[in-house]
């Protein structure tokens, strides 16, 4: 995961398309995949043919992470977290007992604990 380190934030963009930029769902997905789960990444492309990151309505991050997961009361490894955001939230992946791997608005990608009562976490059903 280190080669994720410091990505940056930009809308729609893949974290191996060599821009140095990447998305907070597409982080996800690229997090998942590496550690062996199923890829989202075609499932999260079709949010972006019809928004940008100007338009995109914030809940069907939510409302994605409800269809597709199980609430968790608690964080667990691999689990996905939904974070708050100066845009209105992220996501990240629980990497183990306590940390996190996210995008910040400033520094870009980062592993980081967990933060304490902060976030919803969910195991996703694939």
């Amino acid at each position: 995961m280190n080669d994720l380190i410091g990505l940056k934030r930009a809308w729609g963009a893949h974290p191996g398309d060599g821009s140095g930029t990447v998305d907070c769902c597409l982080l996800l997905a690229e997090v998942r995949r590496r550690l062996g789960y199923y890829d989202y990444t075609a499932e999260f492309e079709e949010y972006f043919k019809h928004y940008t990151d100007e338009t995109f309505p914030r809940r069907l991050m939510l409302k994605w992470l409800l269809k597709n997961a199980t609430r968790l009361e608690d964080p667990e490894p691999h689990a996905a977290v939904l974070l708050p955001g100066s845009r209105g939230g992220a996501m990240g992946t629980v990497l183990d007992e306590s940390n996190v791997l996210f995008i910040t608005e400033k520094s870009g990608v980062v592993i980081a604990p967990i933060p304490a009562g902060t976030g919803y976490y969910f195991r996703l059903h694939k």
